[in-house]
């Protein structure tokens, strides 16, 4: 084959991938616009109260007036000796509210680990350190198996009941309000989410703060559209708070056991089977104010306005990409086998939204390929002029240039919605940031596909499990008065 052979079907390939590329996109941002309609269709309708939920006071104050119902916080943690004690003191420290205990699940083979855990618990009596059976790594869901075992027994041998269950990982800043928020709502819903807000970085960081314009709008609108159309909200695996209802109902479907061990995101299947069979979950947003004299963690550093998880995320490329490869593996992958398709039309649709990703990321990186091919002709010919000339990927007078057109709308509202939600929950210069950002998020979601897509192929041939990726943390340098 020619050098002229090769080039004319290279470029023959690339149109037939651009058609498939421009029909895909503008078909996934029709289902991103249809989300932004729905949420500022309600935001519009409740603009003077959108940012309190009904279900807590106006004003926090109210919430000290609830009798405080037993509290079990759950951590687990596997080689988190670096960032563990600072987090669990931290929590005990700053927890405005006094009924609650803290069970940090170890193992065996980590001794670093339980021995920070052990300088916390011997400072506080309502810190305990959790030993599972099995060496790790093990998932998540089975350390957090063995931390609920700990808390049965602990239940029997004290005469103690928790009205209410909720987990967080060692990284998380835990807002002060938080277990009063929760005292107030369950067990009047079976699971209760907060929006997890990361901790913004210097702005060269831009692997690290992609995640903050992600989750500003995630969880700042996707995940309440969510909640308006279907009554379902997925756990973000930390912040997640449970009934005492919640957890016998996940015994009863997972066979005995709280959490499902076979997948790498037991969280978010959680929010659907509990929903399946009845259970009412929420996404709670609150903003905090006081009417009389407020507390003196308001306002503090490291206390967020809302009541909301903080933490840093991977600020690595390489790290950034394992990371989400693991949330695609169980999102995408295993939800799909172990989930299917259930539910009415909009929880379908729910689903749908949620493994797109197995088409729109694909779609992404050729449109990348693409323009970079396209450039790499210009440049050539504009070196060469007597080169051969490349024909247009798109006739001048195709019905393609009209999608072209839309899908350029539809890519300028989302540079706009991810700014204003990024502005409303960070800033104005985090907002600027953002919308060079989206490249950098990009490169990432796509980087992490093909590796999860990977990852499920080779799993598939050996007959092994996906291995689990454990992620590195980081806690910034608090200091709470007491």
């Amino acid at each position: 084959m020619s050098w002229l052979d090769f080039f004319a079907t290279y470029w023959f390939v690339l149109a037939i991938l651009l058609r498939v590329g421009i029909v895909t996109i503008f078909i996934s941002s029709i289902d991103d616009f249809l989300i932004d309609v729905r949420y500022w269709v309600w935001l519009l309708k409740h603009r003077k109260n959108w940012r309190r939920s009904i279900y807590l006071p106006e004003y926090a104050d109210e919430l000290y007036q609830d009798a405080q119902q037993p509290i079990a916080i759950m951590i687990p943690a596997w080689q988190e000796a670096p960032v563990i004690q600072r987090m669990a003191d931290y929590a005990a420290r700053t927890f405005d509210y006094d009924n609650y205990h803290i069970f940090v699940g170890t193992y065996p083979n980590d001794p670093e680990t339980q021995a920070e855990v052990d300088k916390v618990a011997a400072r506080y009596p309502n810190v305990h350190k959790v030993v599972t059976r099995d060496p790790g790594p093990t998932t998540k869901a089975d350390c957090l198996n063995n931390i609920i075992a700990f808390i049965t027994e602990m239940e029997a041998r004290e005469g103690i009941h928790f009205s209410c269950l909720a987990y967080h990982d060692a990284e998380d800043i835990i807002h002060p309000l938080e277990l009063r928020a929760f005292n107030r709502l369950v067990p009047q819903f079976d699971l209760v989410q907060l929006p997890v807000m990361p901790l913004a970085r210097r702005w060269t960081s831009v692997v690290g703060n992609h995640y903050v314009d992600e989750f500003a709008e995630w969880h700042g609108k996707d995940i309440l559209v969510r909640q308006m159309l279907t009554g379902q909200v997925p756990s973000a695996g930390v912040g997640t708070a449970f009934s005492r209802k919640a957890i016998s109902l996940l015994e009863q479907i997972n066979g005995g056991v709280v959490f499902d061990t076979g997948t790498l995101t037991e969280d978010y299947e959680i929010g659907f089977r509990l929903h399946a069979v009845g259970a009412r979950e929420m996404m709670l947003h609150y903003d905090v104010q006081f009417k009389g004299e407020p507390p003196a963690w308001f306002g503090r550093k490291g206390v967020h306005r809302m009541i909301c998880v903080q933490e840093y995320f991977p600020n690595h490329l390489w790290q950034a990409i394992r990371q989400k490869s693991r949330w695609i593996v169980g999102i995408v992958f295993q939800g799909w086998k172990n989930l299917g398709w259930q539910g009415k039309p909009l929880m379908r649709y729910m689903l749908m939204r949620d493994r797109k990703s197995v088409l729109a990321f694909p779609s992404l990186l050729m449109g990348y390929l693409i323009v970079f091919s396209v450039f790499q002709a210009w440049v050539h010919h504009e070196i060469d002029p007597g080169w051969w000339t490349f024909p247009d990927l798109i006739p001048r007078e195709s019905w393609l240039w009209a999608l072209v057109a839309i899908n350029f709308l539809f890519m300028c509202n989302r540079v706009l919605q991810r700014f204003i939600f990024t502005r409303r929950y960070f800033g104005w210069w985090q907002a600027v940031q953002s919308v060079p950002r989206l490249l950098v998020g990009n490169v990432v979601n796509i980087g992490a596909f093909f590796r999860a897509f990977f990852q499920v192929r080779n799993s598939r041939k050996t007959g092994s499990a996906v291995k689990w990726d454990k992620t590195s943390h980081d806690f910034p340098d608090l200091h709470a008065d007491d």
